[in-house]
């Protein structure tokens, strides 16, 4: 795949995210890291260690994007796969991912290996 297909197909992947609570028009700034003080330390200093290794392999991203029906925040969407990474800290609230295509669990709760991806 060459550089003018790996951005059309970002760009493709970043059409179907938004800001939350704004219009589809306003999009996400590619490779910034945006943080939700909704969330817990633990979880935050995760998105910033799955982002910096997304950069170092060369791979676009978004992060705290809204799905354009509005029905899902997303912690990570990976630019060049669609694929969209959500991290738990909580087992209960990870199941709801459990058999959603193109969504990887970041597991953090303290029974699991913190590498291990749920598909």
């Amino acid at each position: 795949m060459n550089n003018k297909d790996i951005k059309i197909k970002q760009l493709e992947v970043l059409k179907r995210y938004h800001v939350p609570s704004m219009q589809n028009y306003c999009r996400r700034k590619v490779n910034s890291i945006h943080l939700s003080p909704a969330n817990s330390l633990k979880h935050e200093m995760a998105k910033c260690e799955v982002c910096y290794r997304l950069l170092k392999d060369k791979q676009a991203f978004i992060t705290e994007a809204a799905t354009k029906d509005n029905k899902r925040r997303v912690d990570i969407v990976n630019l060049n796969t669609g694929t969209e990474i959500e991290i738990e800290c909580d087992k209960s609230r990870a199941k709801r991912f459990k058999g959603m295509s193109g969504v990887m669990v970041l597991k953090l709760w303290e029974d699991q290996d913190n590498s291990e991806l749920l598909d």
